[in-house]
């Protein structure tokens, strides 16, 4: 199963097989359209709750793995070519560096 992990504050992409979401008017909208074809345990998440985006960068992740315990790729999406993966979540898989984000696979 891909789940995203989704940072982007104006995300407009098609629904996807399940998703974690940065909270935005805009996200909520897409959230609510898209709550009947996306997997149940999606959700929108606060940037609010972190001192950082890696920090949350790492709860999002640990949170879908433990949501989504089936998981084969986590999609990160929204996220600067900046930011680099948390050396605590290293292990978690093999990560790919893209344009807009990561692709954690599992191993």
């Amino acid at each position: 199963m891909d789940i995203h992990a989704i940072f982007d504050e104006k995300f407009s992409g098609p629904p996807v097989e399940a998703a974690w979401i940065v909270e935005s008017a805009a996200n909520r909208e897409w959230f609510a359209a898209a709550k009947g074809r996306i997997g149940p345990n999606s959700a929108i998440f606060s940037l609010d709750r972190y001192r950082s985006v890696e920090s949350a960068l790492c709860h999002v992740v640990w949170g879908i793995e433990e949501h989504f315990p089936q998981w084969r790729r986590i999609i990160v999406l929204g996220l600067t070519s900046t930011i680099s993966v948390p050396a605590e979540l290293e292990r978690e898989g093999r990560w790919e560096k893209r344009t807009d984000g990561f692709v954690l696979y599992r191993t």
